[in-house]
C-alpha cells in the first residue's frame, strides 16, 4: 500500500521479478482512511473499505483489480470486517447509523450476501455492541452497554438468534456509594 493524505494505491508486487502492479486506486481532496484489505474466495476475490460516496462501505475485487460490485450501500458508516462466510457467502461487518431512531455512534454487527443484498442487523437494541465472531462464524459474543444501563454479555448464533446470556456487570458497590448514571439528552 502506497499511500499519502489524499491519495491511496493498493499495489501487488511479484517477488520473483520485483515488478509492482497497482490493483486499486484511490484519489480524494480530502484525508483517506483506509483498512486492511480482506483476501476471500481462497485468495481470489478481495474487499476493499473506502468511503467514495462520502460514506464508508465494502467494494468487491477480483484480484486482477476488477471491480466486481459495491457491496454494501446507503448512508450509513461500516465500520468494519468481523467475517465471511464461504459456503453462504455472507460476509459480517460493523456499522454505524443504520437506524435513524438510534444514536448514530452506536455499533451494531449486521450480515449481507456478497451480490449486496439481504442486510441483516444481529444483534439489535439502542445501545452499542462490541462482537467477537467465532472462527466459523456460526456464533459471536455480543457486549453491550450505554452509558445509561449495566454492560451486558451474551451468544448469539450468525442468524442473530439469542443462545445465551453470558454476564451482566455488577455495579451494585458503585451505586452504594452514591454513583448514579448520567442522562443521556439530544
Amino acid at each position: 500500500i502506497s499511500r499519502d493524505r489524499k491519495k491511496l494505491d493498493i499495489c501487488v508486487a511479484d517477488i520473483n521479478t520485483g515488478k509492482s502492479t497497482v490493483l486499486i486506486k484511490e484519489r480524494f481532496n480530502t484525508y483517506i482512511e483506509s483498512k486492511q484489505l480482506v483476501l476471500i474466495k481462497n485468495e481470489t476475490e478481495m474487499l476493499h473499505w473506502a468511503e467514495r460516496d462520502g460514506w464508508a462501505h465494502f467494494y468487491l475485487y477480483n484480484t486482477k483489480g476488477g471491480l466486481i460490485r459495491q457491496v454494501t450501500n446507503g448512508p450509513f458508516h461500516v465500520a468494519g470486517f468481523e467475517g465471511f462466510d464461504e459456503k453462504s457467502n455472507t460476509m459480517y461487518f460493523t456499522a454505524n447509523g443504520v437506524n435513524n431512531d438510534q444514536d448514530p455512534y452506536y455499533a451494531h454487527l449486521y450480515k449481507i450476501n456478497l451480490n449486496g443484498s439481504g442486510m441483516k442487523e444481529l444483534n439489535p437494541g439502542n445501545f452499542t455492541f462490541s462482537v467477537n465472531m467465532s472462527d466459523s462464524n456460526k456464533y459471536f459474543v455480543n457486549n453491550f452497554s450505554r452509558v445509561n444501563t449495566v454492560p451486558k454479555s451474551e451468544l448469539r448464533d450468525n442468524n442473530g438468534k439469542l443462545i445465551m446470556s453470558l454476564e451482566e456487570a455488577d455495579l451494585s458497590q458503585l451505586f452504594a456509594a452514591g454513583y448514579k448514571f448520567p442522562e443521556p439528552f439530544k
